[in-house]
């Protein structure tokens, strides 16, 4: 099933319809006759999204949409209400993500749940850690930021005109071209207002398509307008990513208060995705993060030396591969004490990042060990970058915490290094034994006298 929807409707026949037409999308429909019931199936079940009709016996749509906003877990379900006159205004105050109305078609109700379900969605559909978007930019009043875009510079002035007043942000009116020019650079906009026509029929759905394309400007909330003669239009727009589709006279005095509130709304649910997309990415980078060191970690590093494995075999490149261990680290943490141990790891560990070739990968791999990870190096560049990281680690004595026996202390390392070289003839470049090659190199170099690089033998290490 694609997502659990709560259909909340007074009239038997309205809820069988619709969920005749929601189960034949192939979503999970649960059904209920009065707002008591809907709160008591939704803490049930948590519906992805609740929609909400007409003829409730205990209260209205706006009120059921302010109870479930009291619920700690519906506090951000997206709740469709269908509402008309004042009613729309009310439930948009309690709290409703979009307006049904009750002559809403098929494909435009369908069009607005998938919206809805990227959405909720949306936030956890990104690459990271260290991948995030640059941030969408502020006007230098530090109020978020929208852009209307219409057919002529004098439609958008009269939007802006009527709504400044109503809103909480900062409003700008642009040409098609100079929005995308903006959304290239970091002048992102948090809300664009677009006409679907423009200079010609479907500029604006274009002109939509392409932000949602860039990196840049595809987590901003984009509402478009329509005219009643381009009703059919709504679906394909919600469907290319509007958040929400409003009338072209939105800007009339009886229509401004409510547009008002649906362009506010949007960007509240973009701030939301936002912050949830924002923690998501912290906690990823937390799992895969080294707290003392600021390196990645061992949960991370080795499914990144598989990848880089596999590379340097396509590419048929070579790769490097060393271990490198602090030496009698333990006597560090015996004699000194644990936060001096923490400082030595902390610094070894910047000196190590500053001395390594840019592409390299550099992880904390486990206590006092590290690993280095170098695409494209042969066995004797490896053997020199081992060898400037030997020495950066001795060249001066680590500063210990106050407190600690001594003031600063003298620290090696040893480091195992293991090549390989990705070429058709040969096998796979396999990754767990050029570890384990490294990690016997390492042995010998400790075995041997420590502060030393002991070279695997180039076979093993295949």
């Amino acid at each position: 099933m694609a997502g659990r929807i709560l259909v909340v409707d007074g009239v038997p026949t309205n809820r069988i319809t619709m969920k005749v037409r929601l189960a034949s999308a192939c979503y999970e429909v649960s059904t209920a006759s009065s707002a008591a019931e809907a709160l008591r199936i939704a803490r049930l079940i948590h519906p992805q999204i609740v929609l909400v009709g007409a003829g409730l016996p205990d209260m209205d749509g706006a009120a059921l949409c302010g109870a479930l906003r009291t619920q700690p877990w519906a506090a951000d379900l997206p709740v469709l209400v269908q509402a008309s006159g004042a009613d729309r205004v009310a439930a948009l105050r309690a709290g409703a993500a979009a307006l049904i109305d009750a002559g809403s078609d098929e494909l435009t109700l369908l069009a607005r749940i998938r919206g809805l379900m990227r959405h909720e969605y949306g936030a956890l559909d990104h690459p990271a850690p260290g991948m995030a978007e640059a941030a969408a930019g502020f006007a230098a009043d530090n109020r978020p930021r929208a852009v209307f875009v219409a057919d002529r510079p004098a439609t958008a002035l009269g939007w802006r005109h009527a709504l400044r007043d109503r809103v909480d942000f900062a409003i700008a009116v642009r040409e098609p071209e100079h929005a995308l020019a903006e959304a290239a650079s970091s002048r992102v906009a948090d809300l664009y207002l677009i006409a679907v026509d423009i200079q010609q029929p479907g500029d604006g759905l274009r002109l939509l398509s392409e932000l949602r394309s860039r990196p840049r400007s595809r987590e901003a909330a984009v509402v478009v307008t329509l005219r009643p003669e381009r009703a059919e239009m709504m679906p394909v727009a919600l469907d290319l990513g509007a958040g929400d589709v409003l009338p072209w006279d939105l800007a009339r005095p009886d229509a401004a208060p409510e547009t008002a509130m649906r362009l506010s709304a949007q960007l509240a649910r973009k701030h939301e995705a936002d912050r949830r997309r924002h923690e998501t990415q912290r906690n990823m980078r937390w799992a895969m993060t080294d707290p003392l060191t600021g390196l990645h970690n061992r949960r991370f590093a080795l499914p990144r030396l598989a990848e880089l494995a596999t590379e340097a075999q396509e590419r048929q490149g070579d790769l490097a591969v060393m271990l490198l261990d602090l030496d009698r680290f333990k006597q560090v943490n015996d004699i000194h004490g644990h936060p001096a141990g923490d400082a030595v790891l902390a610094e070894i560990a910047a000196r190590l990042a500053a001395t390594l070739p840019e592409g390299a990968l550099l992880a904390r791999f486990g206590g006092e060990e590290f690993l280095a990870v170098l695409p494209d190096c042969p066995a004797r560049a490896a053997r020199r970058v081992a060898e400037d990281l030997r020495r950066a680690v001795m060249a001066a004595p680590v500063a210990l915490p106050q407190g600690c026996q001594d003031a600063e202390l003298g620290v090696t390392i040893s480091v195992g290094v293991a090549t390989g070289h990705g070429a058709p003839h040969l096998l796979p470049l396999d990754p767990q034994a050029l570890l384990a090659s490294a990690d016997r190199a390492l042995l010998n170099a400790k075995s041997s006298g420590r502060n030393r690089i002991v070279m695997a033998a180039s076979g093993l290490a295949a």
